[in-house]
Formats: C-alpha cells, structure tokens, sequence
C-alpha cells in the first residue's frame, strides 16, 4: 500500500502532463490551402488550377514563410514540399496561377509583409491568363486552412457583329476583324487599397485579332472575337486610341452587285476602362460602305456564364 501511495502522485502528473501535450499538437499543425475561382471563364478555371498548381507567397511581419512556394493537387488536397506550421502571428497570403516556374511569365513577382503584391513586367502577348488571390489578416493562433479565391487580374474583351437595319436585304460576309493600338506589357500591383495596371508606354501598340472564311451579317450580335486577354488600360481616343477593324464583303440585294474587300475602322468608345477581373462585351453595327456604330458596351464580371477561347495577341 505505501508503495501505491508513493506511485499514485506520479500517475497524476504524468496525466497532467498528456492533457497539457494535446494543445502543444493543435498549435503545431501545418498551414494548408484550398483554391477556387469563383470567377472564371473557359481560359482557366479551377480544373485547371489542380492541374497546373499555383505559387504562394505569405508569412507575417518581419518574416517570409512562404516564397513562390510552389502548391499543387494530389488525391484530393493541396500539397507543396517542406510543410510550414503555424505560429502565434498574423499570416498574409498571396498566390498566383500559374504557377511561376509553370509558366513563362516574363515577369518578376514580390510580395511583402505590407499585405501587398506586385507583377513586374507581364506580357500579356504570352496569353497566360493571369489569376490572383490574396487572403489576409489570418490568424495563426486559430491553426485555420487558407482559403485562397483566384479572380483574373486582366480584362477580356469580346466583339459582336451585326448588320444595320438598313441592310437588311443585302449580304455582308466579314472577312477579317481586328483590333489595332492596346498595349501588351506593364505591371500588375495589389494592395488592400487598390488594384491596379500600370502600362509600359515605351513599347510600341499591338495587334489582335483573326480572319475568317466570309461569315455571313445579319442583324442579330453574333461573336467573332471571344474573351480576349488584355491588359487592364485606359481606352481613350486622344490619349490610347484602340481601334476595331472590320474587312467584308458586301452584295447589294435586288441588283446581285457584290463590292468586295469593303474595310470600316472606328475608334472603341471610352465610356468604359478595361479593369481587372471584368470583361467587356462591345457589340458594333456595320453599315455597308459608311460606319460602325456601337451600342453601349456591355461590363461584367469575368464569371461562368460566357465561354470562349483564347486569342493570342501578336
């Protein structure tokens, strides 16, 4: 019995001891993501993502966790080598799809303890569509999984066509349909206060668009250029005039008369910016051997209801 009493204290601390062990467990527990994009169209969705993984940036003040560390999907988690555990901070978080050593960027990425991120010198000419996601203020106490919501940081942009009204008995087969004068390459920066592109006014306008087998007018919108990748830029006659080309062919109804190789230029209107994340749908009228008119542009999110394909700007 003495010899009980005398083991029955150390029983009791070794109790203690396991029950103070299991928090020591919950605060050591590896920081881990999930991704989304709630915003996506065809170019990139989140089958893609799984796919091709993204690079993550994050920590907190006066120290860097995370740099361009790259995640990706294995048996349904996100996994990246080398696991961080949390600690008792306040975590920022900043990811980019794709990936950076994915993808050639042409471009150099920064992100800081002062919840800010920065893409130097992107092209948009390389036709990555370009995703970003920040979660910040995370509480390293709480041991939570970085929920990471990618949005695209460029706009896309598509045309519509339709003829005039006064047409309305004659042919008109588009031919070819361009846009002359955006710029391709700038700087991406995103703080808690604004998102924004700067432009590289150095470099020379370019160029995109495509050339079809005489796709015949009538006057319902139909689609000839689909979510294009630009960059997020001001759309102004003076200052950054952006034009829309449009070649055709033209048959005037009742004479059998065809006038080939027609070409109307017109600037876009600049009642609308080419934003982050928003896609812009510019719907023009022809009207045979005059003008485009246009109806006012349609802005939206870059959500899931629109589809197209990816063009490459030249």
């Amino acid at each position: 019995m003495k010899h009980l009493l005398k083991i029955l204290p150390l029983i009791f601390l070794c109790l203690a001891c396991s029950n103070d062990d299991e928090p020591m467990q919950e605060k050591t527990r590896n920081i881990g993501f999930s991704a989304d994009v709630k915003q996506s169209r065809a170019i990139a969705a989140i089958a893609d993502i799984q796919a091709g993984g993204f690079s993550v940036w994050g920590g907190f003040t006066g120290t860097q966790v995370f740099d361009a560390r790259k995640v990706t999907y294995n048996s349904g988690a996100w996994v990246y080598d080398n696991p961080e555990v949390w600690t008792f901070n306040e975590y920022n978080f900043h990811a980019v799809y794709p990936a950076v050593d994915a993808a050639a960027y042409n471009a150099v990425i920064v992100a800081d303890d002062n919840q800010q991120l920065k893409i130097t010198g992107f092209d948009t000419a390389t036709g990555i569509d370009l995703l970003h996601a920040t979660e910040l203020n995370v509480d390293g106490s709480a041991a939570p999984l970085v929920g990471l919501n990618f949005k695209h940081t460029l706009t896309g942009v598509t045309i519509e066509l339709a003829k005039h009204s006064n047409n309305a008995a004659d042919a008109i087969n588009i031919t070819q349909v361009y846009l002359l004068g955006m710029y391709t390459k700038g700087d991406y920066t995103w703080t808690p206060d604004a998102v924004y592109w700067t432009v590289d006014d150095t470099q020379d306008p370019s160029y995109t668009g495509s050339t079809f087998d005489k796709v015949a007018l009538d006057t319902n919108y139909k689609e000839f250029l689909s979510d294009i990748l630009l960059m997020p830029q001001p759309v102004d006659p003076e200052d950054n005039p952006v034009v829309l080309v449009v070649a055709y062919d033209f048959t005037i109804g009742g004479l059998g008369e065809t006038i080939k190789d027609n070409v109307l230029i017109s600037y876009l209107p600049e009642s609308v910016k080419w934003e982050p994340n928003k896609h812009i749908k510019y719907r023009a009228i022809i009207e045979a051997q005059k003008n485009i008119t246009f109806a006012t542009p349609i802005v939206e999110s870059w959500g899931s209801e629109q589809v197209g394909g990816t063009i490459i700007i030249k």
